[in-house]
């Protein structure tokens, strides 16, 4: 008998032919092809009818203002949940910005670099841009995009006014404007030989495998990475608590930001949400004219109750009362301008009931993937001067 510490077990079958005829391999394939189809379809018919009685699950009062407030607060605890990794304002640490040093001295604004602790064990980096005239400076956060940083967001690098995929400056117009900005980093990679991916078909090469990483480490950990980010975008409003009235702009999945955090974090008073907003199901499985996030490296684009609970426009009932506008290019190849609009149009329902129609605006544009409108920051200012 062998002990249980030896590593010479006898091997019943060698490796060798195999003991009957072997099946034909393409009878395999199309057995195992008919099982994949099988899943996928029961899947997008689920999804599909949780898209279709979503509403279910909304009880909106719209009374009153604060009756629609009251009742929409259950569904804001469940998108905490779903995302994990919230602290709520009330209990955090106050934040502090660390290490700053001056990063430019311009004639109508002062940037300046900083470190920022998230919560305890996570830390990031940020931007802050403190317009030079002495008159009172509504808040402002600034987000950047998948793969983006706060200095592209802000305006700081090369291609900061190129032609399409770009924040077109908006950090820096931000602070000519009046804003007291901040922009904080989310991660996406290290710059790593082991965090480049092969890419799909179809796909240009793909070099941000390091943020479908950390999604897979906070999924395990009870929520999604883009709830950390989210924490991580709040402790930016945490700076601008100063503030009399702070707002928000992001573009792509800085968009994405604009609107879930605006949706989370009631101190926002008004938010643009730039290059996302979309019908939901077709930009995450399709069919959609872009490419839809089931088809791409993206892995953290996926939450458990996106479907059945929080598409595009019921985020924007939690919004609602307060200000949202959403900025979208007729050729932006990412979101289909269309279906944006589309969405737009089963969002501003919230704010219509309520006798708010001029809290909620679609800014349409002729260009691509790019937040560069007048509009969007008349919008900012419109609501929180006031």
């Amino acid at each position: 008998m062998n002990s249980p510490d030896s590593h010479d077990a006898m091997i019943e079958q060698q490796a060798g032919p195999p003991l009957v005829d072997p099946v034909d391999d393409h009878a395999i394939l199309g057995r195992t092809s008919a099982v994949f189809k099988s899943y996928e379809s029961f899947l997008r018919d689920r999804l599909t009818h949780l898209n279709a009685t979503r509403h279910k699950h909304w009880q909106r009062d719209y009374s009153s203002v604060d009756a629609y407030e009251t009742s929409i607060e259950p569904m804001r605890d469940r998108l905490k949940a779903m995302l994990g990794f919230w602290v709520e304002p009330k209990d955090r640490q106050p934040a502090v910005a660390t290490n700053r040093r001056l990063l430019l001295e311009h004639e109508k604004f002062t940037a300046y670099l900083f470190d920022l602790e998230v919560f305890d064990g996570i830390s990031t980096y940020g931007i802050e841009l403190i317009p030079v005239a002495s008159s009172p400076h509504p808040g402002l956060l600034i987000q950047h995009g998948y793969g983006g940083t706060p200095e592209a967001a802000c305006g700081f690098t090369a291609d900061a006014n190129g032609e399409d995929y770009v924040y077109r400056s908006m950090g820096i117009r931000a602070a000519m404007h009046g804003f007291h900005v901040i922009a904080v980093n989310h991660p996406t990679m290290t710059n790593l030989p082991e965090d480049q991916m092969p890419p799909a078909a179809g796909d240009a090469p793909h070099t941000q495998f390091g943020k479908n990483r950390l999604h897979r480490m906070a999924v395990m950990a009870g929520g999604a990475l883009f709830g950390i980010d989210m924490m991580t975008s709040s402790r930016g409003i945490d700076l601008l608590n100063h503030c009399n009235s702070i707002g928000m702009y992001g573009l792509s999945q800085g968009g994405q930001s604009a609107l879930f955090l605006t949706a989370l974090d009631t101190r926002i008073k008004a938010s643009v949400c730039s290059a996302y907003f979309n019908t939901r199901i077709d930009k995450l499985i399709g069919p959609h004219r872009a490419l839809n996030y089931l088809d791409s490296n993206e892995e953290d684009k996926f939450f458990s109750e996106v479907i059945s609970h929080f598409t595009d426009s019921e985020l924007v009932s939690l919004i609602a009362p307060r200000a949202f506008a959403v900025e979208a290019g007729q050729h932006d190849g990412t979101i289909d301008f269309e279906r944006s609009l589309a969405e737009f149009q089963r969002a501003k329902v919230h704010h219509h009931n309520l006798g708010l129609e001029d809290h909620i605006e679609f800014i349409g544009h002729a260009q691509g993937h790019v937040s560069a409108t007048v509009q969007a920051f008349d919008f900012l200012k419109r609501h929180l001067h006031a």
